[in-house]
């Protein structure tokens, strides 16, 4: 209990430090951004532009918007716009995706290419910005203001609670602080700082993702190995599974309301109920990559004997009945996911019912009458859009509004983006993507070298699994199982893997790879690869170590032998082998401080190069 305490209080006091160095790294990016926006012109300065509403009145100046009675006069005046309001946010971070997020809080999606953006932020901005407005100190303000207010507190207040639900994170999978903390505080100065600091959805979608991944794994149920229990989605009683892959559901389902790739989650949601399954299958195909490998590693956890002598799996299955597995848990993915796609399905139906609906194509013009107002909406361009039918000649099998704005206005598509003018949109980009590639290569190949250790809970104090031997391996080079950076090679990041893979490969051929370094943000692996490099490595063990024998006995036998010839020959060996550890040591020392460097300064400079850039407009998207 009184160690169970001290967890407790240990967590608590970190929380409140990524808190504060939230908050800090906020200000910072802020203050920064004020004083560079002042020394150079915007590169493009059309965001100064007040844009009108496309409706058109002819006769009355009143009518009703979005069933939210205002008069027209009020939507176009912007002359009332606050200079404090302008000075302070809207000139530096209303720029690019945030002038449509804006524009949809304020009028709704007027346009075809505004479904590009999905409704959960704009929703929210309208919410939070009305109820601003309706202080009556607040009335010196546009309505237009107090929604570029509400976006900017949403943002930044989203970025402080992601960063914590991070760090729970962090202690559910790998019961360890230092690597946890270090992760979070890597992801307060992530790369795409001024993105997170500006009213993008990047903190809002980071916030839900965070929060249902907690749920995944569990939350408070192994949240500082409360009551000794070991991580393991199979171990959950079954009404507790079902509890937090609900909630799960309901965040990731959120996630989806504020961009689309929220819906990929569904792959956490399965993963949870059969991670006994898809380890034991995983283990299995590394354990068949391994033996297709002509060399040998060395590192010091390499099993030192054929795999034969590591446990089986066999018993997790034992864990779930046939009923639970072929009846029950597909009945619950499938409501679960449902639950995540939900918004999607939806959102996509609103867009079909206002632009394919034929009642409303007469002349090109929706008549609208409200309380005996009369005003007309033009619609430009050919009526149905093309999108609307699903025939053989379509884009798309099906009327799919949010892949053909994607296409048709962002030209997004399978090596759209391969041009020779996006040369400098993909330098920007190289650093994510290798980062991104090396935590999923440097993950498969200490499996692919170790398969066995797929069975495993973690590497920590608290895995049952960790063999005595390894752990007194450990203990003798002055590493506990806790603080070596061996922490990050867990089994439970087998999903993380899977999800960022697809996600580099899809992203470096359909997307625009500029959008990479804020959009990868959201994948806590980012972190906690970067974070491996902070904490203390294990050396490989010299040549001359008896730890290079595949038999312990054997080396006994050859330790008795030179004790027995010659002790002032074993002396000069240990001095030998103590000489190559300390050069190897120091060798390892350096490289962790370049890897340290490189890393703090990839996160350090693309923050700073990132806020010149994006508020004076320039191609940081």
């Amino acid at each position: 209990m009184k160690i169970l305490n001290n967890n407790i209080i240990k967590y608590k006091k970190q929380r409140n430090t990524i808190i504060k160095v939230a908050i800090i790294c906020k200000l910072i990016i802020w203050i920064y951004c004020l004083i560079v926006s002042q020394q150079l012109e915007n590169f493009d300065s059309s965001t100064s532009i007040n844009a009108l509403s496309p409706l058109e009145k002819p006769n009355d100046s009143s009518l009703i918007l979005n069933d939210d009675k205002s008069s027209i006069s009020n939507l176009k005046d912007h002359s009332n716009t606050s200079p404090i309001v302008n000075f302070f946010i809207k000139r530096i971070f209303v720029k690019w995706d945030s002038i449509y997020f804006i524009r949809i809080a304020e009028f709704g999606y007027e346009h075809e290419q505004n479904h590009a953006f999905f409704p959960l932020f704009p929703l929210l901005m309208n919410i939070f910005g009305k109820a601003l407005y309706s202080f009556s100190f607040i009335h010196s303000l546009s309505f237009g203001d107090c929604i570029i207010v509400s976006g900017f507190i949403i943002s930044n207040l989203s970025f402080i609670l992601s960063a914590v639900q991070l760090l729970k994170l962090g202690y559910i999978i790998f019961n360890n602080s230092e690597f946890a903390f270090t992760a979070t505080l890597l992801y307060c100065i992530n790369p795409a700082g001024v993105f997170t600091t500006a009213v993008y959805t990047e903190n809002l979608f980071n916030l839900m993702i965070f929060s249902g991944l907690v749920q995944v794994f569990g939350g408070d149920y192994y949240l500082l190995e409360m009551n000794g229990r070991e991580l393991g989605t199979h171990l959950m009683p079954l009404s507790r599974k079902i509890w937090c892959t609900t909630l799960a559901s309901l965040f990731f389902s959120l996630a989806t309301a504020t961009r689309s790739n929220g819906i990929l989650m569904c792959g956490f949601i399965i993963y949870t109920y059969y991670s006994s399954y898809i380890t034991h299958m995983a283990r299995l195909i590394l354990r068949f990559l391994h033996s297709t490998k002509t060399y040998r590693k060395t590192y010091l956890l390499k099993p030192s004997n054929s795999m034969d002598k590591l446990p089986l799996v066999n018993s997790a299955f034992d864990n779930s009945t046939l009923s639970k597995d072929l009846l029950l848990y597909p009945l619950l993915i499938i409501i679960q996911s449902l639950i995540i796609i939900l918004p999607y399905i939806i959102f996509q139906y609103y867009g079909y019912s206002r632009f394919c609906n034929n009642n409303n194509n007469n002349n090109n013009i929706d008549n609208i009458d409200n309380d005996n107002n009369n005003f007309q909406f033009i619609k430009n361009g050919d009526w149905p859009r093309s999108w609307c039918s699903s025939g053989t000649n379509g884009l798309f099998k099906y009327p799919n509004l949010y892949g053909f704005v994607q296409n048709h206005y962002w030209n997004q598509g399978f090596f759209n983006y391969y041009t020779v003018s996006q040369i400098p949109n993909f330098l920007f980009a190289t650093p994510m993507v290798l980062l991104s590639i090396g935590s999923v290569l440097s993950y498969l190949r200490y499996f692919i070298n170790q398969p066995n250790q797929m069975i495993y809970s973690t590497f920590k104090s608290r895995s049952k699994n960790i063999t005595i031997d390894t752990t007194s391996q450990l203990a003798s080079i002055g590493h506990t199982s806790d603080t070596f950076s061996v922490v990050y090679y867990s089994p439970h990041l087998l999903p993380f893997i899977v999800y960022l893979s697809f996600l580099t490969i899809f992203s470096v051929t359909f997307m625009h790879v500029q959008v990479i370094t804020r959009f990868f943000i959201h994948s806590p692996l980012i972190f906690w690869f970067s974070a491996k490099f902070f904490m203390n490595r294990i050396p490989e063990v010299p040549t001359s170590s008896p730890r290079m024998s595949d038999s312990g006995s054997n080396n006994d036998n050859n330790i008795n032998i030179n004790n027995n010839n010659n002790n002032n020959s074993n002396s000069n060996n240990t001095g030998i082998k103590k000489k190559e550890e300390s050069k190897l040591k120091s060798e390892y020392s350096k490289k962790e401080r370049f890897e340290r460097i490189l890393i703090l300064s990839y996160f350090i400079l693309y923050n700073i190069l990132g806020s010149v850039l994006f508020t004076n407009f320039y191609p940081w998207t």
